[in-house]
């Protein structure tokens, strides 16, 4: 079995010391990965109900947040052994091009250790703030992953 843990990356707990703590911790206690995730925006009265609280909205903590990549971009610089991954980056908030190599540095960096995880989102704010249709978004993601393959096999 394989353990991972979640980078102190929302809320009041989202700074550098306690990132660092973590990472360097988790490295030394045998974990086997760290994990960030994305929140693009914390909508005051969202569109769609957050899946995961039994009133709909948004934890507290996530009007802070850190950018996934950032943060594993940190700890790969800060640590030598454990395997850094997104749970999960919105894709089609991104332009395909640019997060392949944004991940292909993470993982150049982090020497082998970068783990890509994708999804779709279900926020219509997020969709909306960034101009992206949120309809037929998973055929869409279809052909993103097909553009990232081949941009990241480079």
């Amino acid at each position: 079995m394989k353990i991972g843990i979640t980078l102190p990356q929302a809320g009041q707990q989202a700074t550098r010391g306690n990132v660092i703590q973590m990472a360097n911790l988790a490295e030394k206690e045998g974990f086997d990965s760290l994990w960030a995730f994305e929140r693009l925006l914390w909508p005051i009265n969202p569109q769609t109900p957050y899946p995961a609280t039994p009133d709909g909205s948004l934890p507290i903590q996530y009007q802070i947040m850190l950018d996934p990549l950032e943060i594993l971009t940190y700890v790969a610089a800060n640590t030598n052994k454990i395997a850094l991954g997104t749970s999960v980056i919105d894709m089609l908030f991104h332009n395909p091009v640019v997060l392949a190599r944004r991940f292909a540095t993470l993982d150049v960096l982090s020497e082998g250790r970068a783990i890509a995880g994708f999804g779709i989102g279900w926020s219509k704010d997020e969709y909306q703030a960034s101009n992206i249709p949120f309809k037929d978004r998973g055929k869409r993601a279809d052909e993103y992953i097909q553009i990232l393959k081949k941009n990241m096999d480079r």
